[in-house]
């Protein structure tokens, strides 16, 4: 059963003095207009949101500054919220709970979308790397549109806007949406555990998030393909962490062509390499 009582009033009264902006010595906001020619060179135009942390030095660096703010629709990234609330409220007990197969794949234009490890034995875990959409679409029904209103709404993700029509997909088909700027901003509240949710719940995402980790650079990251709209958008969101310098960030870009989506991850590691981050390839 869902765990009742998710954010008590004391406990968001608490979390919104610490989510206070804090003062820095350096902040700062870059826009980097010439970094835009790395969408333009893939063919399609986008936008990248990085937020920089490391000691006291504090840098925001914005790619394609009015799109930063324009929201989509969440897509695949909404597994990062949609894996906290499910933990949180006892839908799933950790990275582990498992799904036993068989599952659906999902067709699009002809063809299975989801990898072939989707229609198979899954955990959290393993749903949540390979987007698995018909476990999450599970885990939303048990949730329930109710509690996404309430605890949506207290993590500060999205526009709030949830579909009773499309109670187990609206971070697919809309109207709910987020900007790359306000991903960022969830983001940085997961990375520095300041969202209102148990420790434990946390720990466990940052968990399932970590798809790279190599050298002491670790890399937690999502990427999430909006195939419900035209044009067709790609997102690549996360954070870089090396030693006490982290990048938080969020990518989106438009899929008009089916290399697009592996732009998602190229273009986002080229600016971040730019920004200093010590990335390879």
């Amino acid at each position: 059963m869902p765990r009742p009582g998710l954010l008590r009033p004391v406990l968001l009264a608490l979390v919104a003095l610490v989510l206070l902006p804090l003062p820095s010595a350096s902040a700062r906001v870059d826009r980097r207009p010439d970094l835009q020619r790395l969408f333009a060179q893939a063919g399609t135009v986008g936008t990248m949101v990085v937020q920089e942390r490391g000691g006291r030095r504090e840098r925001t660096t914005i790619v394609g500054a009015p799109r930063s703010a324009r929201r989509y629709l969440p897509s695949s990234t909404f597994k990062i919220p949609n894996s906290l609330l499910a933990i949180e409220r006892g839908v799933a007990s950790g990275a582990d709970e498992p799904y036993p197969g068989p599952h659906p794949n999902v067709i699009l234009d002809g063809a299975p979308l989801l990898p072939a490890q989707c229609e198979g034995d899954l955990t959290l875990a393993t749903a949540f790397r390979f987007s698995c959409i018909p476990i999450y679409q599970q885990i939303a029904r048990e949730i329930g549109l109710d509690a996404y209103r309430r605890d949506l709404r207290a993590l500060r993700y999205g526009n709030g806007r949830l579909d009773p029509a499309l109670a187990d997909r609206f971070w697919l088909e809309g109207p709910f949406a987020i900007s790359a700027r306000e991903q960022v901003r969830f983001l940085q509240r997961l990375r520095t555990g300041r969202l209102p949710l148990r420790a434990r719940t946390m720990d466990e995402v940052r968990r399932m998030m970590i798809t790279e980790d190599t050298a002491g650079t670790v890399v937690r990251s999502k990427t999430g393909y909006v195939f419900t709209t035209t044009p067709r958008v790609g997102w690549w969101v996360g954070w870089v962490q090396a030693g006490e310098r982290t990048w938080t960030f969020a990518l989106n870009l438009d899929v008009t062509r089916p290399e697009h989506l592996a732009a998602r991850t190229t273009i986002g590691r080229a600016i971040l390499r730019e920004l200093g981050a010590p990335l390879t390839g």
